[in-house]
């Protein structure tokens, strides 16, 4: 799994992620990531955007209007980024979001704990009767290295402004055809 400490720009958090880089700049005026953009604020940003959708069905909101970050999505923001240096992470790993609690599970067997019955069918399975999203934390993760190879990692050109000539029109190179 990644672990180094290579930092990044906010829009390659952003082009790593598949986001619009106004989500990594939102979610720097929020508190959810640094100012400082490592390998773990792509999984985090990526993540992110999914819950940011994510209403229970108990409480209601409204699309259209901001929303302070709440306890649970905090919760698994931190358990993502947490997972992205823990040794016992592995491509297997998922993170399962339920509207009380987050859970992490790193191998098929732990997975199965949390999803199966007992073996008699007996006893239901830890998840059973609640609603619960599962992300595939582990792929992307794994994925880290070769996203980040394709991902430029400078900030984008900014138009360059017209100049103005002393005689307040704009200079030859900027002007542009209105025919």
């Amino acid at each position: 799994m990644p672990s180094s400490r290579r930092t990044l720009t906010a829009n390659a958090v952003a082009n790593a992620a598949g986001v619009d880089s106004n989500w990594v700049y939102r979610a720097v005026e929020n508190g959810i990531l640094p100012a400082t953009h490592f390998e773990a604020d792509i999984i985090v940003i990526k993540l992110h955007r999914l819950l940011s959708g994510i209403t229970w069905p108990d409480r209601k909101r409204q699309r259209s209007q901001k929303h302070a970050v709440d306890t649970w999505q905090l919760s698994a923001l931190n358990a993502a980024r947490d997972a992205v240096t823990d040794p016992s992470t592995t491509a297997e790993t998922t993170l399962w979001v339920t509207q009380h609690q987050v859970l992490v599970a790193n191998t098929r067997a732990e997975r199965a704990a949390l999803e199966a019955t007992d073996a008699e069918g007996v006893n239901p399975a830890p998840l059973d009767g609640q609603l619960a999203f599962r992300f595939p934390i582990g792929r992307w993760i794994d994925d880290l290295p070769s996203v980040l190879a394709q991902t430029p990692t400078r900030e984008p050109r900014r138009a360059k402004k017209p100049t103005s000539r002393p005689n307040g029109r704009a200079s030859t190179a900027s002007r542009t055809s209105t025919s």
